[in-house]
């Protein structure tokens, strides 16, 4: 048996959330949803990740995941239970049941074994209930793009925020620095390093705001 599988069998929670916003911040989902079970990255198929998702009591934009045949996102598979406090985080998602088929645990081959594992787990994704674009009245914050950024060159360095942002629609809305005093609720602490780095690959052309 693999490591994933060895993994995923030393797993005693059989909800698995596929987090790929703010949930990719262990320090988020720690400090915030009181998440502490170790993430694992994973590609999921057959959903869009896109700047749509419109907070009306928070006045801002976030990720949200829409169904789309021809795409895909990277996130953290995350076992935990769906308790009022991750649905009070995830009010504008609704939770969507994902086959455990379109997942791509990269390095990890399928493997009947592991086909076996995976069958003992319910793996959901957040999606996005009203879809609409950021705008000036609902601009996406930059501690929330911190966030998601800085979750991923945690478990995947440079190469999973690449993926992050190369796998994400609508980079092109209003994006307000808030970084002095953060707008986003459920901001990480991001050490200063990760920001400089964050700004390199926001600086390129494909999401400049």
């Amino acid at each position: 048996m693999n490591e994933l599988a060895n993994w995923l069998s030393a797993q005693t929670e059989k909800h698995m959330v596929l987090g790929y916003g703010s949930l990719l911040s262990k320090n988020s989902r720690e400090r915030y949803s009181n998440i502490f079970t170790q993430g694992l990255p994973v590609t999921v198929f057959g959903f869009e990740r896109a700047w749509v998702t419109r907070s009306l009591h928070e006045k801002q934009t976030y990720v949200g995941a829409v169904v789309n045949a021809h795409s895909k996102l990277n996130a953290q598979l995350i076992p935990t239970q769906i308790n009022p406090a991750l649905q009070e985080r995830e009010k504008d998602y609704r939770f969507v049941e994902v086959s455990a088929k379109a997942l791509n645990f990269h390095q990890h081959k399928g493997s009947e074994s592991l086909d076996d594992v995976l069958a003992q787990f319910t793996f959901w994704i957040c999606e996005t209930l009203d879809c609409a674009q950021a705008n000036d009245a609902y601009p996406v914050h930059q501690t929330y793009v911190d966030t998601c950024l800085s979750g991923c060159l945690e478990h995947g360095g440079a190469e999973e925020a690449e993926r992050f942002i190369v796998h994400t629609s609508l980079w092109e809305h209003p994006r307000v620095n808030d970084r002095a005093d953060p707008k986003y609720p459920r901001a990480a602490a991001v050490n200063p390093d990760h920001l400089e780095h964050i700004d390199r690959l926001l600086s390129k052309e494909y999401c400049l705001p």
